[in-house]
């Protein structure tokens, strides 16, 4: 079969060997919900001519601002930055970061050509500071172009794009660091075996999932990242968070239980995107992507302005070293009565990506502070989010048919509780017995304990999805809202329907971030019951975290008794026996470093 039309770009032999042409040359479907289909499926991806069409058609009509440089003004301004300097010798711009340019089969022509756009991209856009992905987006592109000028158009589109529904292309850094933390906080809920495992052998995990679009964007063969580019120029920039996730689970499945190939696993993750085609298809890696059933595009957008609001109150917006996660915990500098540095390390991993560099601030402590609710929503309060941890004295309460008092207090639960020891023990003339063993469990809370407050005196729920349960002994395991793998459940609300609902929550303020945060808010979900979005609560005789047929964790006013049990906001296992004495309680808070 005679090779395709490439243009004067492309190395054919190597192109013929890349990428086959043997699909349908025309397209006929003009709905959305279709051409999503026939990306999907890779209708167009057979034919390097019918390509080159459906891009041209998709390019054209994204929404651009009123002035995009076009294809009529390359000529002077090539002219102009170029001269008579060789162009194979020409410096990318700052803003690739260093990131050079793909192959992607081209010839010598091909990748001189590449960086002649890139420069005039940089003339007419000053305001993009930071842009490593468009090196591949460009090489792409001009296999698909008649000329520089026409795939130098094709990108300003993308890059002009105004549509604040459809994100395409991080241009700053601001924009690519939050990206890659919402990438972090994604894959902790969705690949939670690939997390445990980034935890374990990277000394910093959050340097490897800032590798992410590098996967995507110069380390995928050129036709996975076509393939990839079609439903992304269709579907958005959610698609190349599905991507990246489908590749982790597939490095962490050829992976698990291998010893790593070198003593980096950011440096094995690229090389296993490189040599992919190995493992796994496009169209498997695609399946694979398309099966994770990821929040909707408006949480992830939610999650994303999170983000960048965290980072623009560290001032983090320009390029700068990481600190490591590791050291958020400091062993010469923490103590707990109740967990490890590792098993703090190990809950740090867990938090949300923008509270993973603040370090733990002890608010409440039993042994310190008593054992009593009240001085604990005393130390608690002005601080969000906020971590609950449980040690429990264990011996399961055996149900009495008279009330106890004090000494039956004690022998019903087998051992005194703090509170109650001395008088205990006095009464009965001997010490209390030891605890057989400790259970240690808590959770996450997303939201100031001051909340309660709202309810005037009753108790009510509030938080949000961000919350998690979990125990840390005798095993480890994490429960999160049930809607995470569960999405079934529900159907996110417009925003429409949201400002309709809470009126209240969007009437101040003009900025995005605020009127849509929280993220994971439950107004933003038809939920089928209230059930499901029970979080927290907190009255003057309890404390509960999870509700709807039973409580993740209920702790009594004292502080001295508890109980677990299923329950439907985070559809858990009891974290601990289900009725428990409390040997310790304690509070911490998320402390940025640069505020201490």
């Amino acid at each position: 079969m005679d090779s395709p039309g490439y243009n004067c770009f492309v190395d054919k032999d190597k192109m013929d060997a890349a990428i086959q042409d043997l699909g349908p040359k025309e397209l006929s479907c003009t709905e959305l919900q279709e051409l999503k289909q026939l990306a999907r499926q890779g209708y167009w991806a057979r034919s390097y001519a019918l390509r080159g069409k459906v891009y041209q058609r998709l390019i054209r009509d994204i929404p651009c601002r009123t002035v995009t440089p076009d294809a009529s003004v390359y000529s002077d301004i090539v002219s102009k930055i170029v001269g008579k300097h060789s162009s194979s010798s020409l410096p990318l711009p700052e803003f690739v970061d260093n990131t050079q340019v793909p192959s992607y089969c081209l010839n010598t022509r091909g990748e001189s050509a590449v960086r002649k756009i890139l420069l005039c991209i940089a003339n007419q856009f000053p305001d993009i500071s930071f842009c490593p992905a468009l090196p591949s987006v460009v090489a792409l592109l001009l296999h698909y172009s008649i000329d520089e000028a026409e795939c130098f158009e094709k990108a300003c589109r993308i890059l002009a794009c105004n549509d604040p529904s459809k994100k395409l292309i991080d241009q700053s850094f601001l924009a690519f660091e939050s990206s890659c933390m919402t990438f972090g906080d994604l894959v902790n809920k969705y690949c939670q075996a690939a997390h445990k495992l980034m935890v374990a052998v990277s000394e910093d995990v959050l340097q490897v999932y800032a590798d992410w679009q590098r996967w995507l964007f110069g380390e995928l063969p050129l036709n996975y990242f076509a393939r990839v580019f079609d439903v992304f120029l269709v579907e958005g920039y959610k698609v190349l968070y599905r991507v990246a996730l489908a590749i982790l689970k597939f490095f962490h499945k050829v992976r698990a239980g291998q010893p790593l190939e070198s003593d980096n696993v950011k440096q094995d993750i690229r090389t296993f995107v490189k040599d992919i085609a190995k493992t796994v298809s496009p169209e498997k890696l695609l399946e694979k992507a398309f099966a994770i059933r990821l929040f909707s595009r408006k949480e992830i957008q939610l999650l994303q302005m999170a983000n960048e609001k965290a980072l623009k109150q560290k001032g983090i917006t320009v390029k700068q070293k990481r600190q490591f996660v590791h050291l958020a915990v400091h062993a010469e500098n923490f103590h707990s009565e109740i967990v490890s540095v590792k098993e703090m390390r190990d809950i740090w991993s867990w938090v949300p990506e923008r509270f993973a560099l603040c370090q733990p601030l002890l608010l409440f402590s039993s042994l310190q502070h008593g054992y009593s609710l009240t001085r604990f929503y005393f130390q608690c309060e002005g601080h969000e989010p906020t971590l609950l941890l449980i040690k429990t004295t264990q011996k399961e309460v055996r149900r009495a048919q008279r009330e106890p008092g004090v000494l039956a207090y004690a022998e019903l639960w087998g051992v005194c509780s703090p509170a109650a020891s001395t008088q205990a023990s006095c009464a009965s003339g001997h010490s209390a017995k030891p605890a057989l063993h400790r259970e240690v469990c808590g959770a996450y809370l997303s939201t100031d304990w001051s909340e309660r407050n709202k309810f005037g005196g009753k108790l009510g729920f509030f938080g949000t999805g961000e919350c998690f349960v979990f125990r840390l002994q005798p095993e480890v395991q994490r429960y999160e809202w049930v809607v995470i793998k569960h999405p079934e459940l529900t159907k996110p609300v417009s925003l429409e329907t949201t400002t309709a609902a809470s009126p209240h929550c969007h009437s101040m303020s003009s900025d995005p971030a605020d009127r849509l945060s929280p993220f994971l808010a439950a107004r933003h979900f038809n939920l089928p019951s209230k059930t499901e979005s029970m979080f927290m609560a907190g009255g003057n005789d309890c404390l509960i975290v999870g509700g709807g047929g039973g409580q993740a964790l209920y702790i009594d006013g004292d502080l001295n008794r508890g109980r677990t049990g299923h329950c439907d906001t985070f559809n858990n296992q009891p974290l601990c026996s289900e009725n428990f004495l409390i040997a310790a309680v304690e509070a911490w808070a998320f402390q940025d470093p640069d505020t201490q």
